[in-house]
């Protein structure tokens, strides 16, 4: 995907408007292209055509009755209308099409709505929503309604298609669903699914053209997060669906904030302990500390000191893309790679030390070198909790032997050393 900043035509024949909504556009990261006319935006196009979006007033001087909405349309830019108008007929008439949205210009938060539309257009294409009924109409015009909208849209007839859909795809946060259907009904799926997908994962939509008053209460006590009732508005259909995936997205951020280190974005302490517990036996651990590092703080200014921290979870991470990789703190590190090699994790290990020794930092205060001390424990049967004990004490050996160094070995128990090798500068 290209890294260029989206651009967004803004169409607006008011000076007054188009200046602080391009403004919020460009805040908001986005490249603001302003068109007061119809003229313009045909010269917009005419130049370069590639929008993520439209925003755009229904009545322009020479377009007065919306004429510029089928242009945006034809030329596949999603189009949201931001319009003084705001009488049924005016509504229904662009509703009609296939644009994002309608938001009358009286709200006091319009502007802050059409950013939030935005937001969605960008990030909604990497979205995929699960539709689940039936009727092959009813799945369709609801891939129509959620594809304006710019989501992946992924169909299923019944539950057990459902079913095999999510453990097949990934990257699905909202399923909606219809009730009645062959085998499996809505409710009984929604159960099912939440025995093994909870609310932070993706969230669910009931949906049923069922007179029956307790329709929803059993949808939501079943696991759903929503539920409408056929026939449903189109706007109502939108906000629903938007407010279920950002609650997602919200939960999902919540528990990477408590997973993360917010420096270096690797797993926390907590988090590290929590993905080990799933994990079979046979493990090496080692635990990787910046030399001299206080002496860095106090010598370059703790912002070096964070740049250092920074560019050893970077290599880190290359070094050893396929294992959890975790800062426990400071200027500590800690691997875990599930049944390895003591001899090859020893040389990778060696590898990073030397990678990071061999680097020249630029700082306001001249050129840094740092090393790094690391201890290594590698055990088939040993606890988690005493390799890393094996592997502070092989840590402490290398630091005590000159740092810059790797120290470390295999254990046939949590307290008896088969084999220790080192390597070093």
């Amino acid at each position: 995907m290209s890294t260029a900043t989206p651009r967004i035509l803004v169409i607006e024949d008011s000076l007054m408007l188009i200046r602080p909504l391009c403004r919020m556009v460009n805040k908001n990261g986005f490249e603001a292209v302003p068109a007061t006319s119809m003229a313009e935006v045909r010269q917009a196009l005419a130049e370069d055509p590639r929008f993520m979006a439209a925003v755009a007033d229904y009545c322009l001087p020479d377009a007065p009755t919306g004429e510029v909405l089928p242009l945006l349309l034809e030329n596949r830019i999603p189009t949201v209308v931001l319009t003084a108008h705001n009488d049924m007929q005016t509504r229904e008439r662009v509703l009609g099409m296939p644009v994002v949205d309608y938001i009358p210009k009286e709200s006091p938060s319009a502007f802050e709505y059409v950013m939030k539309m935005l937001r969605r257009i960008r990030v909604n294409p990497g979205i995929k929503v699960l539709v689940v009924d039936d009727s092959q109409a009813v799945r369709q015009f609801l891939r129509m309604q959620l594809e304006r909208h710019r989501y992946q849209v992924l169909e299923a007839a019944d539950a057990e298609q459902a079913m095999d859909t999510l453990r097949r795809e990934s990257g699905i946060r909202l399923i909606l669903t219809d009730h009645d259907m062959p085998g499996m009904d809505g409710v009984r799926m929604t159960s099912t699914i939440r025995r093994f997908m909870d609310h932070t994962r993706l969230a669910i939509i009931g949906i049923s053209g069922s007179q029956d008053p307790t329709m929803t209460a059993r949808f939501i006590k079943a696991g759903a997060d929503d539920y409408l009732q056929k026939p449903f508005n189109y706007e109502e259909f939108f906000c629903r669906v938007t407010r279920n995936v950002e609650f997602v997205e919200n939960l999902q951020a919540l528990k990477e904030s408590a997973n993360k280190d917010p420096l270096t974005g690797l797993s926390n302490r907590r988090h590290f302990f929590e993905q080990v517990a799933s994990l079979h036996e046979g493990y090496g651990v080692a635990m990787l500390d910046i030399d001299l590092f206080k002496a860095i703080n106090d010598n370059y200014g703790h912002d070096v000191g964070d740049q250092v921290i920074c560019q050893t979870a970077r290599l880190l991470e290359s070094f050893f893309p396929d294992d959890i990789v975790a800062r426990f703190g400071g200027e500590e590190f800690v691997i875990l790679a599930q049944a390895p090699d003591a001899n090859d994790m020893l040389r990778q290990l060696d590898k990073l030390r030397r990678a990071l020794a061999n680097q020249v930092m630029s700082t306001p205060q001249g050129d840094l070198r740092f090393s790094v001390s690391i201890g290594m424990a590698v055990g088939q049967h040993a606890e988690i909790s005493n390799l890393l004990k094996r592997a502070d004490t092989y840590l402490y050996q290398a630091k005590q032997s000159g740092r810059n160094q790797v120290c470390g070995g295999a254990v046939a128990t949590a307290d008896s050393p088969v084999a220790a090798q080192a390597a070093g500068a």
